[in-house]
């Protein structure tokens, strides 16, 4: 499931991720799209000309771009962080491991603006690891073969990301209405449709809390009475329609 995610604009070339120690300069003097030592993983990128987007997976992460680094890192205040290159801006997350096994894969090597970290994938040897497709938009995802998927994990995954909005949010609501179902638990239900709300938030900047709460409550009216797939697209075309324009 995803953890996290910055965008950081960098003012040189290299994204570093590992350690919140002070990255040793002296290093990684080579060129090429990545280098590595036992603390730090750099990443060539693209410097000011647009924002690098990093995300961040524990357990479960999507298999998109090229993988460039697969290994253990040492972390020993159990922090990772993701720093640009003159330091100036950095993000740091607790992990659960002092020493976890990083995927790291980047959409173009050399020149990446896209970055997928993915932290110990379910702790599984690398023989045994397999890829599952996922269809679009959702990604192939790297699991363990005896790892369960839970729900939950389905419903992180569908509101990982705002492209293909209708399938994301049709997902979404199809694990909603599954979870009313087994565990028959309208607080749990309310929790999900919350997280709706804030994702629903981030398709058009016009979109108000206000707008979205009102969505949320018609959500919860209707699940169950109308397919996830007709719920999710009645509900994108009402805040288009309110909102007076193209939601994207």
């Amino acid at each position: 499931m995803q953890i996290g995610s910055v965008q950081l604009y960098l003012g040189h070339g290299h994204l570093f991720l590992g350690a919140t120690s002070s990255v040793d300069l002296a290093v990684f003097d080579g060129d090429g799209p990545v280098t590595a030592t036992e603390h730090h993983v750099r990443i060539a990128a693209r410097p000011q000309v647009g924002p690098v987007r990093v995300r961040l997976w524990q357990g479960a992460g999507p298999r998109v771009g090229k993988l460039v680094f697969d290994g253990p890192l040492k972390l020993p205040d159990a922090k990772f962080c993701v720093e640009e290159g003159s330091g100036l801006s950095r993000y740091v997350t607790k992990v659960t491991s002092h020493c976890p096994r990083v995927l790291v894969a980047v959409d173009d090597p050399g020149h990446a603006s896209r970055v997928e970290i993915v932290f110990e994938p379910e702790f599984v040897p690398r023989s045994a690891q397999v890829w599952t497709a996922g269809e679009p938009p959702f990604p192939k995802l790297t699991v363990s073969p005896t790892a369960p998927r839970h729900r939950a994990d389905a419903f992180a995954d569908a509101l990982s990301g705002h492209d293909f909005a209708h399938r994301r949010l049709a997902a979404a609501l199809l694990v909603v209405a599954e979870e009313r179902r087994q565990r028959n638990s309208e607080q749990i239900v309310a929790f999900y449709i919350n997280d709706i709300v804030e994702w629903l938030r981030w398709l058009n900047d016009r979109l108000t809390y206000e707008m979205c709460r009102d969505t949320g409550r018609q959500l919860l009216s209707q699940l169950g009475l109308r397919s996830p797939n007709l719920l999710a697209a009645d509900t994108l075309n009402d805040l288009q329609r309110r909102l007076g324009h193209p939601l994207v």
